[in-house]
């Protein structure tokens, strides 16, 4: 089962798209979150697969949840969700290896297929490496 943090503090967003995708991914479990600092406690604790987080909200902002993020736990896809992506915002999330940013308002479903492909991207990556590890031993 992957588990997908979702971090907004606009509470009627938050529940409408974590509700979307446990509807969507029933074999997903979906976290919420309504801000950076509960993001990171829930972080701190449960093992989490994948991060939507908003960039601007009260307490700890998205950048702050990312850049923890990016340094205890590298492995975790991120995707951040904001009114506007600019040029320095797509800057700063690059450097914490943020796979998208995307603008509200978006479709649901667009969401679900990128996280969905990411998913498949690292199973194949996974499966690939595991492949060259078996041939390497071989060949020893």
């Amino acid at each position: 089962m992957k588990t997908v943090l979702v971090v907004d503090d606009a509470q009627s967003f938050l529940n409408a798209l974590a509700d979307w995708l446990s509807i969507s991914f029933v074999d997903w479990r979906i976290l919420k979150a309504e801000n950076g600092k509960e993001a990171l406690e829930i972080l701190k604790s449960v093992q989490v697969d994948f991060i939507l987080t908003d960039l601007q909200m009260p307490v700890k902002d998205g950048y702050e949840l990312l850049a923890y993020a990016c340094k205890n736990h590298p492995h975790i896809p991120a995707i951040a969700m904001t009114g506007s992506c600019t040029a320095e915002a797509k800057t700063k999330l690059h450097a914490l290896g943020v796979l998208k940013c995307m603008e509200k308002p978006f479709s649901f479903k667009m969401m679900g297929d990128t996280i969905v492909n990411e998913f498949a991207s690292r199973a194949n990556t996974k499966r690939l490496c595991d492949n060259r590890q078996d041939i390497v031993y071989q060949e020893s």
